[in-house]
């Protein structure tokens, strides 16, 4: 079988999520003929896939019991489509556990994308235990395991899951086939900090209620010299769009497609906020991610604000790209920024434009997939 006639069929858990539009164009670049299966919900529509799509019902953030309804009703659809497919990707354990399910039977190889580990797989006592007896029943399932962060495969799905299956990490990073046709941004004309506001940028999925509360006092307390820009799909605090109104120097411009209008967004700002709250104990989520800002703000040569203890800060602290907050109140946050002036504002940018491309743009990703899913549809190769 050649690689030109492998089908793949892509689960989707929602439509927009770019990391799953990535991995689409990814497959299909290395010569896979792709169609996707997905559920439809509210979201940030930033990049839809390439391919044709078979709508499996709507789902809505947080109903679980509706959610789990709609995806028995999606059974059939699931099975037509796995039965007319060579190898089934599926994001998350949910979409991967229904593609068992639904392909029981038909011996269709299952390939999961883990994007985040959740909370609840980490939790201590007979909760934590059950999902994480569900989490490697599901995994050891399936005949291959990618991930978008190293700390994922090693530190959950190998020391505290013992996986069986092989893993593949493909960080999130940017496309050079995407990303190619945009040159370089230029710096902003006049000075920050000194001769205009200091413009930080805070886009994509705006949902961190502490993030927000932050932003608002240090604008608040800054009017005159810090101005916040925000884009893309506000989910809390739900009524963010109506306070923006009342504050001068904050800018809600809407959502956004990715990639192409990431430039636009860029060409607006000198810092970009990809800050988690306060890390907890066992916040290992966001210990062991890293967001698609880190690797936007590299691309587009823009310095970062990143959270002390998570896996982006490291290398932000490693390389000086950035400010890495211990801050835990927007009054820390505030006394920071007052300490912050431009000459540190330009080593960052300095450092930030001397990063390797391999830091934030793919090189051997799609070579390596490729790879990994032939062995799988046939052990010869």
């Amino acid at each position: 079988m050649s690689i030109r006639s492998i089908k793949v069929l892509s689960v989707l858990p929602l439509l927009g999520q770019p990391r799953h539009s990535k991995r689409i164009s990814m497959l299909q670049e290395v010569g896979f003929t792709v169609q996707a299966v997905a559920f439809e919900r509210d979201y940030h529509e930033g990049r839809l896939p390439s391919c044709p799509i078979t709508t499996l019902g709507k789902i809505r953030h947080g109903h679980y019991l509706a959610r789990m309804w709609a995806m028995i009703k999606s059974l059939r659809t699931m099975r037509a489509n796995i039965s007319y497919s060579d190898l089934v990707y599926a994001s998350g354990l949910d979409m991967a556990f229904l593609s068992l399910l639904a392909g029981w039977g038909l011996q269709r190889p299952v390939v999961i994308e883990i994007g985040d580990v959740r909370e609840i797989q980490l939790m201590a006592g007979v909760k934590g235990a059950v999902v994480r007896t569900l989490d490697r029943w599901i995994v050891n399932r399936c005949r291959l395991l990618v991930s978008t962060s190293p700390d994922f495969v090693t530190e959950y799905y190998e020391k505290r899951i013992g996986i069986k299956i092989p893993s593949l990490v493909i960080e999130n990073k940017l496309e050079i086939s995407m990303m190619g046709e945009f040159a370089s941004i230029p710096s902003l004309p006049r000075i920050p900090l000194k001769e205009r506001p200091l413009r930080i940028g805070y886009f994509g999925l705006l949902r961190c209620d502490w993030s927000w509360s932050v932003l608002v006092a240090l604008a608040k307390a800054r009017p005159n010299d810090i101005e916040i820009v925000l884009a893309g799909l506000v989910i809390s605090p739900s009524d963010m769009e109506a306070q923006v109104k009342s504050i001068p120097n904050v800018t809600y411009i809407g959502q956004y497609k990715s990639p192409h209008g990431l430039p636009a967004l860029y060409n607006q700002i000198d810092l970009v906020w990809a800050c988690y709250p306060p890390i907890g104990e066992n916040d290992w989520n966001l210990r062991w991610a890293r967001p698609n800002r880190f690797y936007e703000a590299c691309f587009f040569q823009r310095p970062m604000v990143s959270r002390s203890g998570s896996n982006d800060a490291r290398y932000v602290l490693k390389h000086d790209i950035g400010l890495v907050l211990d801050a835990q109140t927007p009054e820390d946050l505030v006394e920071v920024f007052r300490r912050l002036n431009h000459n540190t504002l330009s080593c960052w940018t300095y450092n930030i434009k001397k990063l390797p491309e391999s830091v934030y743009l793919y090189t051997s990703e799609s070579s390596d997939l490729k790879k990994a899913l032939s062995v799988i549809i046939n052990p010869a190769t």
